[in-house]
């Protein structure tokens, strides 16, 4: 009997690590500092002396939020947003509970998250195999703040 139980841990135990592990290394807060938006062949950079930015982007268990202040010239805007999110390799999907956007309320948003010791990448839209939407896309670095 005791033999049969070890057999069973044994077994357990090289099943139980062969299973697929999803990759959370960007659980933890970020700190944006890196904005662009692409369209076609024009590049806009988010961080200049015209556009101020503070923004942090956390995710814990399932969850993300992200909250931020724009400023352009002297027009301020507070930005926000939060819900929970699948991940599946860097294929990252969040579902919208809450945005400074309404539009965006309810909707996915399918983005392309790559973390690279303390550096996290973040492009969206991107279709279903993590390409960017040619017509308008974001790339977006954060750094880990922990």
């Amino acid at each position: 009997m005791k033999h049969t139980i070890y057999c069973f841990l044994i077994a357990l135990l090289i099943f139980g690590s062969c299973a697929k592990k999803e990759n959370k290394s960007f659980q933890g807060t970020w700190q944006l500092v890196q904005m662009q938006m692409i369209e076609r062949e024009k590049v806009t950079n988010y961080f200049s002396d015209r556009y101020k930015i503070s923004q942090i982007k956390m995710w814990s268990g399932d969850h993300f939020m992200f909250v931020g202040k724009y400023q352009v010239d002297t027009n301020v805007v507070y930005r926000y947003g939060t819900g929970t999110y699948t991940i599946d390799g860097n294929i990252y999907v969040e579902d919208i509970d809450y945005h400074f956007d309404k539009s965006y309320e309810g909707r996915k948003n399918k983005i392309w998250l790559e973390v690279s010791h303390d550096t996290l990448l973040h492009i969206f839209p991107v279709d279903d195999t993590g390409r960017p939407m040619q017509a308008r896309h974001y790339v977006e670095r954060y750094i880990r703040l922990n």
